[in-house]
């Protein structure tokens, strides 16, 4: 149970070290020339350098000696020699760029500087609430000495989950399942014996997001799953079977669950997923899902 809580905690705290940052693709002095009417003079009566900001929305720069927002862009004034600035965007860390990281010492009056960021945009809705509902495929992987592996069987699960995203790419995710599970042993000469189960999946996980389009995004989930055995019997003709699943095994299972799921339009999930029992019953599933997602 300690090494399961562990786990959890340890990719909740990873998630949440993840922080938005800007990142400067590129920086360098651009062929073009300052209008008259956008030059500016310093203190000192000098012409200031420009350095033109593209490629994100930002909220302020500082280290210049002036800064103007024209549409897309950002003009940041700089004296003769300044070395650096820093770009600030709210949610985001603030971003120092030294110039002679890119190759540059420093900015010359009169010159114009091109300078592209990247800043993913947040996430604005941080808490996704879905419904989700599906067909799984299970077994038990071991039924014992001179038994082996079970045949598959097919049954449902329904739930609902629940998503915190950290940024647009990490988020943790929990959820509530209801899950019918068995297994089938057919062969007569030593037994003939199902397993038909109930369960309550309780699966921790971390969640990992791709924005393929504006339209579609593809998660990655993978963390501990619990499960909670609320009905079911085992039954066999040899030797005579009918036993309840807590009379072999214990009620609370732990495993682990991966899964993938494609997000249409911000909404509609299509998603599979694949766990494995680490408890005393060797459990086994595979299944797929369509949902909603608030």
């Amino acid at each position: 149970m300690k090494k399961y809580f562990l786990l959890s905690l340890l990719m909740l705290l990873t998630a949440t070290a993840f922080a938005q940052q800007i990142t400067v693709k590129n920086f360098g002095q651009a062929t073009q020339f300052i209008a008259a009417d956008d030059q500016i003079r310093d203190w000192d009566n000098d012409l200031c350098a420009l350095v033109k900001i593209q490629g994100a929305k930002i909220d302020s720069v500082s280290g210049a000696f002036e800064v103007r927002k024209l549409g897309a862009e950002v003009w940041a004034y700089m004296t003769n020699g300044d070395r650096k600035l820093t770009i600030y965007k709210q949610g985001y860390e603030p971003k120092d760029v030294v110039f002679k990281d890119f190759g540059v010492d420093n900015v010359k009056s009169n010159k114009v500087y091109l300078m592209t960021i990247y800043a993913p945009e947040l996430t604005k809705q941080k808490l996704f609430i879905g419904l989700h509902a599906g067909a799984n495929f299970t077994t038990n992987r071991d039924l014992g000495v001179g038994y082996g592996s079970a045949k598959w069987v097919t049954g449902f699960y329904a739930g609902v989950s629940a998503a915190y995203m950290f940024s647009d790419l990490i988020g943790a995710s929990g959820g509530m399942y209801f899950a019918t599970k068995g297994y089938k042993y057919d062969d007569k000469n030593i037994s003939n014996e199902k397993g038909d189960f109930q369960f309550l999946d309780i699966p921790v996980q971390a969640l990992f997001n791709f924005n393929l389009s504006d339209a579609l995004a593809l998660q990655v989930l993978a963390g501990p799953c619990f499960s909670i055995n609320v009905g079911g019997k085992i039954k066999a003709d040899f030797p005579w079977t009918d036993d309840k699943f807590s009379d072999q095994y214990s009620s609370f299972q732990m495993g682990g669950q991966a899964g993938l799921r494609l997000v249409i339009a911000k909404h509609y999930a299509i998603g599979a997923d694949y766990q494995m029992g680490f408890g005393n019953y060797k459990g086994q599933s595979i299944g797929m899902n369509v949902g909603y997602i608030f």
